[in-house]
């Protein structure tokens, strides 16, 4: 079937790029183009991307952004890849519900110095057990059992995200409760400038 040829060799194609990835992360081989970046219409842009996919899943897909918030330093291209691949998980593994992309300054702590804007992706989907957890963020691992119809993937996604908002200064974590879905989180520093 032409159908499953094509889709075959596209998952085949993301494997490969996603492996290069990661090796050039790792092995800092990466040429980051740093810039003042408006977070908030990376979201905008990121949710736009998606809008129609979680529409024909039947899927709500929302931003909830505060307003007025400071400017980051960062990589548009690498940043809009980490919101891709929290977008995408969300999407694979919430059959019904809701994802939300929230942004807001965490004027509460500094974290190595600096306030930082967090930016986070919740949805209502599976869920991760406190037995898969360990994995998330680890290479070539992915959560669940590929026998209960698990949503393919390389097992790359998250360890690129953690390279990237490591690369800018930041964190990444998650929360999850089984069966009622899944909250990625990532913060990015404030720029200098802005702060």
């Amino acid at each position: 079937n032409l159908g499953i040829v094509t889709s075959e060799s596209q998952r085949l194609t993301d494997i490969i790029a996603n492996v290069l990835d990661i090796t050039n992360l790792e092995a800092d081989k990466v040429l980051w183009n740093m810039q003042m970046l408006d977070i908030s219409e990376l979201v905008e842009q990121s949710i736009s991307t998606y809008q129609q996919k979680f529409h024909d899943k039947g899927l709500s897909l929302s931003a909830e952004v505060e307003s007025h918030l400071p400017k980051v330093m960062g990589d548009r291209d690498r940043l809009l890849q980490v919101m891709s691949n929290l977008l995408s998980n969300a999407l694979k593994f919430t059959e019904t519900g809701s994802v939300t992309c929230a942004v807001k300054q965490n004027s509460d702590s500094l974290q190595d110095g600096y306030r930082h804007l967090i930016v986070s992706v919740s949805d209502t989907g599976i869920g991760i057990s406190k037995e898969d957890s360990w994995q998330v963020f680890e290479k070539f691992k992915q959560v669940g059992d590929i026998l209960t119809g698990k949503p393919q993937g390389t097992g790359l996604g998250l360890p690129i995200c953690k390279e990237i908002i490591t690369r800018h200064g930041g964190k990444i974590w998650f929360e999850s409760t089984l069966e009622q879905g899944s909250t990625f989180s990532f913060t990015l520093p404030i720029a200098m400038q802005a702060a």
